[in-house]
């Protein structure tokens, strides 16, 4: 029988909690991309096969905007719609989005709620949502047990470039669609060089398409994740 979701709250931030049925399950931190909300990315709950028992937790971003979506900080809407129109990807590792601290801080307020060992934690993302993995890899004060960048991009080269060699041996997980419009593939190859130069144990998985967790995906992200 599958494990039906609840709604919570983890520090400030709400949540959808899709409850493992194991008290060694991981926990799956699954944050969701700009424009989305803690509903969008909850299938993959069940649509994940993993083989092993899990915890799902799908946080509400903090910021509202205002068509209904979330986010996890701002962003130019104008500039990445030119940048879909002339097919040139924006390049966003030069430094840290203005917002992207306050989310830091919610997210931890979530992560000492759920008072889980940071070795039984999976930090996973989509878009937006991959940055901030990313970016709570660097800064956890240990080490979590993986991050999954789904669809993400190479966010403040530079911090990256300075932390991620603390976390050497971190195992990642990455796909990318090769006809991505709107965080390039060129971009998402930058951010694979950058983790395995600092030491990540990972690669990138390539899949036609664009901007996305198609079906093969899941099945290849079942099988890294029953191999943690």
């Amino acid at each position: 029988m599958s494990v039906q979701p609840r709604l919570m709250r983890l520090g400030d931030l709400e949540a959808i909690e899709f409850p493992g049925d194991d008290p060694k399950a991981l926990t799956v931190i699954c944050l969701h991309g700009y424009g989305a909300d803690m509903r969008d990315l909850a299938p993959l709950a069940q649509e994940v096969p993993a083989g092993r028992p899990l915890r799902w937790i799908f946080p509400n971003a903090p910021v509202s905007l205002d068509w209904g979506g979330r986010a996890w900080f701002p962003i130019d809407v104008a500039a990445f719609e030119a940048a879909q129109r002339t097919g040139r990807p924006r390049d966003l590792s030069e430094g840290e989005p203005e917002g992207m601290a306050e989310s830091r801080r919610l997210l931890q307020g979530l992560i000492d709620d759920l008072g889980e060992d940071y070795a039984r934690l999976i930090f996973m993302g989509f878009s937006q949502g991959s940055m901030m993995s990313v970016d709570l890899a660097l800064r956890a004060p240990k080490s979590p047990a993986g991050v999954v960048v789904l669809s993400g991009t190479l966010l403040d080269q530079e911090t990256l470039s300075r932390l991620a060699p603390a976390r050497k041996g971190l195992r990642f997980f990455q796909s990318h669609g090769s006809a991505d419009p709107i965080l390039g593939f060129a971009q998402a190859l930058a951010l694979e060089k950058a983790l395995t130069t600092a030491g990540w144990s990972g690669s990138l998985r390539r899949f036609e398409g664009g901007h996305g967790v198609p079906p093969e995906i899941a099945g290849e992200l079942g099988e890294w994740l029953e191999a943690l």
